[in-house]
């Protein structure tokens, strides 16, 4: 059995009143496990933790140095006190020092910064778009840029796209594939389909597709966070068809509408590279982001080292190396 089935009950009933972030979640550390991610659980207690983290293992491939095995965490670690947050973060310090470095990413709302301070973790500089769902629907629409987003969103509508949920299994697995081909032009490793189907419906997600004469032409996996009260979109993907139609400015209006709707307080766009270079795919990607009419926030992350900041700092000057850069796959 799973070690995180032993622990479910106990998640699920600190998850609810802390702010770890929906990266710390029963569902979340499910469907990355069933994707073939290996996951350790440092907690306080063997029977009966008060605290604890979910923290991945992974293998990379950097520039010169070459394969090097890394921990690393998403979100701010289980637990109802910061005594006990601060215990957390430096069990993860101390176990990482058997990896080349460990980083926490903690959520962009609640984000703890000074605990993280007072636990002797090296801060490095990350971003994202956040919108402010507490605007009226007015505003949120009008903040839209007039010539693309709101362009894109209305020309989606004349074209009679369609925005929901999976109907059927058959629906999913097309996404899916879509999804699929999306990382393979990227050059990233994409998930298990395993991992996309336990998170179609439930209590942290949500899956939703673009239609277009009964086909699939796009879609986006949302994660909904109801501690911090603020959604994120993780993954998308978008057909040429989609393009053409305007599918993905009409998904994200969606999203918005759907997560204000929920009584949330933002929608966080899933990533920023403010170090990106007017040529690179990514430049693009933040130009199509500040179109929704958000504000650009820090997102940081947290490192047990100077490693990864090192790191970082080199990819800032050599943007070249960027694409050296690899995950295992």
């Amino acid at each position: 059995m799973s070690e995180i089935l032993n622990f479910q009950h106990w998640i699920n009933r600190v998850y609810k009143s802390s702010k770890s972030g929906v990266y710390q979640t029963y569902e979340w550390i499910h469907a990355k496990e069933l994707s073939g991610n290996n996951f350790i659980f440092l907690k306080d207690s063997e029977e009966h933790p008060s605290s604890g983290i979910f923290a991945f293992e992974e293998s990379i491939i950097l520039p010169i140095i070459g394969k090097k095995k890394i921990l690393f965490a998403w979100g701010n670690p289980l637990a109802q006190s910061e005594d006990q947050i601060l215990k957390s973060l430096i069990e993860f310090k101390k176990v990482s020092k058997q990896y080349y470095y460990g980083t926490i990413m903690p959520p962009v709302v609640n984000p703890l910064n000074s605990l993280y301070e007072k636990a002797g973790y090296k801060k490095v500089d990350n971003y994202t778009v956040l919108i402010d769902l507490k605007k009226s629907e007015e505003e949120l629409w009008q903040n839209l840029e007039k010539k693309s987003a709101r362009w894109g969103v209305k020309t989606a509508e004349k074209n009679q796209l369609i925005f929901g949920v999976p109907e059927n299994k058959e629906e999913i697995e097309e996404f899916y594939e879509l999804y699929k081909s999306t990382a393979e032009k990227g050059n990233f490793k994409a998930e298990e389909k395993e991992f996309l189907i336990d998170l179609v419906d439930t209590k942290i997600s949500k899956l939703f597709l673009i239609r277009h004469n009964n086909l699939i032409i796009g879609g986006g996996l949302l994660l909904i966070d109801l501690p911090n009260n603020y959604s994120t979109l993780s993954l998308t993907s978008l057909s040429e068809e989609g393009k053409k139609l305007q599918a993905m400015p009409f998904l994200y209006w969606n999203l918005i509408l759907y997560s204000k709707r929920l009584g949330l307080n933002y929608f966080d766009l899933g990533g920023y590279d403010k170090e990106a270079g007017q040529t690179e795919k990514t430049f693009q990607i933040n130009k199509f982001k500040e179109r929704f009419g958000g504000q650009v926030v820090e997102q940081s992350i947290y490192a047990t080292n100077s490693k990864y900041p090192r790191f970082r700092s080199i990819l800032k000057q050599f943007r070249f190396l960027k694409g050296t850069y690899k995950k295992e796959k």
